[in-house]
């Protein structure tokens, strides 16, 4: 997407021909570069419209729940609006699942969908299929804001609307239907919004009493600690965090679905689980909760707690929720807010009020926290080494080779669920907006969104108009995309579409399956259930993915795209950069690791 000093700030006339013509108009003085979609018979009119006005360019997917994960992907990774578009009530149920996994990572995607409306005729005398009255109500639970366009005067305003509720607090997708018959609509000229280019409304920052209050507890309190979910969501707020942790000696913890704190700073002391209980720092007194929700019926126990949230119903940052969201535990202060200019304020105002006494014990607070970060931390790299060292293929000798070949333009994508604590541990991603999880515990998203990382820093380029059509082409990036995923996980987000859509327009990305032959995040709530019966019997016949074990590399293969089957560390050690230059060169690539099965070697008494 284009940046934002390019779009129109004024209402002014559009030389248009129908209103697709219209909408794709609109997208483009939005400055929309790439609108993901998958194709359905109802939108001839847009699509026929996006032949003589570029960009935006077309991103085909052959799903559309890849399709709009690769639009969150890209809204996540670029700061701005994700498009999607997809057709009708049929598209929009398979799409259900990735708006539910948008709307967990908080991702400003807009979701478009054809409609149509039953007895009212297409003006190219097109069938109305596929129509239904509860098309936009179906995802109620997953979007901040939904509508139907009615007619093509109020469009201009519908989606002008559509844009500034996904870019609103707290993020999340919206979606807008667009009626077939408006479409295909003849118009004699269009117009933009009225309200074009007024910027999104200031931060929300809580009052001075307030934010003197939460300085108070702090300076208060021996072994504060800290703990966030979806601060790094936005990079910028990274930077505010740090300041924030040095300036009072607070240690901070993360259930890492964002680059929320860089990992080799001292103060980071590591991973909280993404469904247990969690488990915070030794002695810690009080805890500040920052963007972070607990699962209904969790607590932090006894030790008080200040709430600093942007999501006042904690729906969003909390893993694997809905929409009841989080319990709401005891709190001190809550605050809702927009964290990044919140910490800052909290961060000044706070530098006026130490005394020497308070220096003393942040002092002292920063020297526990370092050691604290030493140990856990060597600790973890010299698990990593020595897995590396004996040659096992598993999760930590997997992170060390990632981490070993890591460069300062390196993105990862994870979505590899049952491998998720130790890559964290062995794979250190330090700059913020480098990494990107899944937080909706929805298997596959991560598939589609890898290729909208992709794109994020990328525009369409150099168009030419040849007269009946225009074309151009993306834009190169230095970017390196790695996206780790579970071979259960990549079939769910299906990785055939993703890879079609990389071979075909040239996005570097690096699909790396953990293939342990299971879906094997699922065998932990089966081995502990109530009678053990699956267990006792070794029984695995509802997660085994073998016999045949899936063959990633064939099916990658099979689009052309470059894959190799890996058995050992050194092989991988190997066989890493080789792939790299693959995705350097605007080529995805795929490696499909031959893990041991999760639940152990013995096959299943009952195939």
């Amino acid at each position: 997407m284009r940046d934002s000093s390019e779009k129109e700030s004024s209402k002014r006339e559009l030389d248009v021909k129908t209103g697709g013509h219209w909408f794709v108009k609109l997208l483009q003085i939005k400055g929309v570069d790439f609108v993901f979609g998958t194709t359905g018979a109802g939108m001839p009119d847009i699509q026929d419209a996006m032949v003589v006005e570029k960009p935006p360019k077309w991103i085909q997917g052959l799903h559309e729940f890849t399709t709009v994960s690769a639009a969150a992907g890209y809204a996540l990774a670029s700061g701005r609006e994700g498009i999607a578009l997809i057709d009708r009530i049929v598209g929009t149920q398979n799409a259900i699942g990735a708006m539910f996994c948008a709307y967990m990572n908080s991702s400003p995607t807009v979701i478009f969908a054809s409609a149509n409306v039953p007895g009212v005729p297409i003006q190219t005398g097109a069938p109305e299929l596929h129509y239904s009255l509860h098309q936009t109500t179906m995802v109620l639970p997953w979007v901040m804001w939904l509508a139907q366009v009615e007619s093509l005067e109020t469009m201009p305003d519908d989606v002008e609307k559509a844009f500034y509720m996904a870019l609103s607090e707290h993020r999340a997708p919206v979606y807008l239907t667009l009626r077939q018959d408006l479409m295909a609509q003849s118009v004699q000229k269009g117009w933009t919004a009225s309200t074009a280019g007024v910027p999104i409304a200031s931060p929300r920052v809580p009052d001075d009493d307030t934010c003197a209050k939460i300085v108070k507890n702090i300076l208060t309190y021996d072994r504060p600690s800290l703990v966030t979910t979806q601060l790094g969501r936005h990079p910028e707020a990274v930077g505010s965090l740090i300041e924030f942790a040095h300036t009072f000696g607070i240690c901070v913890m993360e259930r890492r679905f964002f680059m929320n704190y860089p990992v080799s700073d001292k103060l980071h002391l590591g991973f909280l689980s993404r469904y247990l209980q969690p488990q915070i720092p030794d002695q810690t007194d009080l805890v500040i909760a920052l963007e972070h929700g607990l699962l209904p019926h969790q607590t932090f126990g006894e030790v008080d707690v200040i709430d600093i949230t942007s999501d006042p119903f904690h729906r969003q940052d909390v893993y694997a929720g809905g929409d009841y969201g989080a319990s709401l535990f005891p709190a001190l202060i809550r605050a809702v807010c927009d964290s990044s200019a919140t910490l800052q304020k909290i961060t000044k105002m706070g530098a006026t009020m130490l005394g020497s006494i308070e220096r003393s014990t942040i002092t002292e607070r920063l020297a526990k926290c370092e050691n604290e970060h030493d140990r856990k931390f060597s600790e973890w790299r010299k698990k990593a080494q020595q897995s590396y060292e004996s040659g096992k293929l598993d999760n930590w000798s997997v992170g060390f080779v990632l981490n070993k070949h890591a460069t300062d333009n390196s993105v990862w994508v994870n979505g590899a669920a049952s491998s998720w604590e130790t890559l964290l541990r062995s794979f250190e991603m330090t700059r913020p907006g480098s990494y990107f999880g899944n937080p909706s515990g929805h298997l596959g998203p991560t598939l589609g969104m890898a290729y909208g990382v992709a794109l994020a820093n990328r525009n369409y380029v150099d168009v030419r108009d040849m007269g009946t059509y225009k074309i151009g082409r993306i834009s190169d990036s230095d970017r390196i995309v790695v996206c780790t995923t579970g071979d259960g996980d990549a079939m769910f987000g299906n990785i055939d579409s993703a890879l079609w859509t990389c071979a075909h327009y040239g996005i570097g990305v690096l699909y790396v399956i953990l293939n342990n032959a299971c879906w094997a995040a699922e065998w932990q709530p089966i081995e502990s259930s109530s009678q053990h019966w699956a267990r006792d019997a070794g029984n695995f016949e509802f997660l085994d993915l073998e016999n045949p074990r899936i063959d990633y590399q064939s099916v990658a293969r099979g689009f052309g795209v470059y894959a190799k089957r890996v058995e050992t560390v050194e092989e991988f050690d190997t066989e890493l950069p080789k792939v790299v230059a693959f995705v350097r060169k605007g080529k995805p690539a795929l490696l499909d690791l031959q893990l041991e099965k999760f639940t152990g070697p013995a096959p299943s008494t009952v195939p």
